[in-house]
């Protein structure tokens, strides 16, 4: 069951390390399920994403941080 933890700052802690945190979870390879949870929210349930659904969240991400991997090649002017 592969675990990921993205850690995160809490807004409501006033401290200078990432002290809250977001968990991602499979089950195994063929899941149709990705679980995320806010674990130290627990008025906050957990969320149960397709994988249709956690592809669409990452493409937001990166839509929203318009994320370029390769650098456009620059002009070199001659003067």
């Amino acid at each position: 069951m592969p675990v990921k933890v993205i850690p995160i700052y809490n807004r409501s802690y006033p401290a200078n390390e990432k002290s809250d945190c977001i968990v991602l979870r499979i089950f195994d390879k063929d899941s149709s399920h990705v679980d995320m949870a806010f674990p130290f929210h627990e008025d906050t349930p957990n969320f149960k994403l397709t994988i249709s659904e956690a592809m669409d969240l990452r493409n937001a991400i990166d839509q929203l941080l318009d994320i370029k991997l390769i650098e456009r090649p620059r002009r070199i002017l001659n003067d």
